[in-house]
């Protein structure tokens, strides 16, 4: 998996996280004391954990929402970056599985128009019907070539067969041959519409997904930067953090703790998490539902 990272969240995006600098002088009140080491992100917080994947001290909060429920890290404790890291890693993967399902989706189309251009060619002497009923049938078997023509290879050796009288065996072998055309025509017609369904379906959802993975990902980095400078400012206001030229200013999860509370917003957050997994269950699965569609 690759680690492409570019900026605005778009379906070619993966949002990156700087960490914020204080912002205001916070109020001189005594941190907790604590016995053990601090939270890697949030200093004045004790680490209730360690990353399963990179060892940095985590407190409670951060053990809390940076979790995957699939894969070598599932259920595991592990930090924002190494969680962030893993989505991205998702959202990458996504784009691949998008990338190799539009290029079956582009042979499947190409194979389709050259199979009707073809048909059409060929069915021109019977008339307009004779055309379009050999241009579809045709358009078919390019839209499943590969298995058209593994089943029609397969059968060649029953089209041969000895009655007793060359003339009887050469009839009832060309019967035998535009039968299995036909028919294997018509089972190539039923396996191109499935195929070309699945794919635009697929495309479809997995532009979605990309979409609401990398909105997801931004989140995922406002909430770390909303608990990193309320930290930094204790006994300040959410309203006044938001009014000032801050860090917060433009937090889009700050905005939501405004609007909904931070109950409203913790629960937005967990959806978040639960949209990676997901997802990332979609991954798991595409090369057993993806691949075996083609």
């Amino acid at each position: 998996m690759n680690d492409e990272k570019k900026a605005n969240g778009s379906i070619d995006s993966i949002p990156t996280f700087t960490p914020p600098t204080p912002t205001f002088e916070p109020p001189k009140n005594a941190k907790p004391a604590f016995n053990g080491p601090a939270c890697h992100y949030h200093n004045d917080e004790p680490a209730v954990a360690r990353c399963a994947k990179c060892g940095k001290p985590i407190c409670k909060d951060c053990y809390d929402n940076y979790k995957v429920s699939g894969g070598q890290y599932a259920g595991k404790a592990l930090c924002f970056d190494c969680c962030q890291e893993l989505v991205a890693n998702n959202v990458e993967e996504l784009r691949n599985n998008y990338a190799t399902i539009k290029g079956q989706y582009i042979i499947c189309i190409i194979g389709c128009v050259i199979g009707a251009i073809v048909g059409i060619m060929w069915g021109a002497s019977a008339g307009v019907e004779g055309a379009l009923i050999y241009g579809l049938l045709c358009a078919a078997i390019g839209g499943s070539a590969g298995n058209f023509f593994k089943r029609f290879i397969s059968s060649i050796p029953g089209f041969f067969v000895s009655t007793g009288n060359i003339v009887v065996s050469i009839i009832v072998g060309l019967i035998k041959f535009v039968g299995c055309f036909f028919i294997y025509a018509i089972v190539a017609l039923f396996e191109t519409v499935r195929k070309i369904i699945y794919y635009i379906s697929y495309m479809k959802k997995t532009s979605g997904f990309i979409e609401s993975d990398s909105a997801a990902l931004k989140q995922m980095a406002d909430y770390m930067e909303y608990t990193m400078v309320r930290n930094q400012n204790r006994g300040i206001d959410i309203e006044t953090l938001l009014n000032q030229k801050s860090e917060l200013a433009d937090n889009t999860y700050a905005q939501m703790v405004q609007e909904r509370g931070e109950e409203g917003a913790e629960a937005a957050m967990r959806d978040c998490v639960a949209t990676f997994n997901e997802h990332g269950e979609i991954i798991r699965n595409f090369n057993v539902a993806g691949r075996d569609a083609a």
